[in-house]
């Protein structure tokens, strides 16, 4: 997950993205975020399954649940839509996260606008990465 973290960090103009979510990456962040805050990627993951693979190793699936959120007023929803974009294009610049997993697969991705006081969007990517462990080690 660190690389992860740190990969995820990287989502900057600066780097050649469209947006600069990777100025706000919270691990498992479970309070409100303030305005301040905004635009922002929270990252959980949500399960590991595990199996034999050999007699000395185990096959890893971890999933990962990705989600964005932005307060762009009127541009919300495609502000949400680039940032999702630029998730899937930090993911793709290495899906072995520099060669600790076999692959990274993506199950899909959904947005969300909610118009209360403030017009809050979301949107929110799943993935699963599957990698080795020496059998016993985490």
């Amino acid at each position: 997950m660190d690389k992860v973290d740190a990969r995820l960090k990287l989502i900057k103009t600066t780097g050649g993205y469209k947006t600069n979510i990777g100025s706000h990456v919270f691990d498992w962040l479970t309070r409100d975020l303030a305005d301040s805050d905004l635009d922002a990627l929270i990252y959980r993951d949500k399960a590991n399954s595990i199996s034999a693979g050999t007699q000395k190793l185990f096959e890893n699936r971890v999933s990962v649940e990705i989600e964005v959120k932005s307060k762009s007023a009127s541009t919300t929803a495609k502000q949400v839509r680039m940032m999702i974009e630029d998730v899937y294009k930090a993911i793709g610049t290495d899906e072995t996260w520099g060669g600790l997993a076999q692959k990274t697969n993506v199950s899909g991705d959904s947005i969300e606008i909610e118009q209360g006081e403030k017009v809050v969007g979301s949107g929110t990517i799943n993935i699963e990465i599957e990698y080795r462990t020496a059998k016993w080690s985490y």
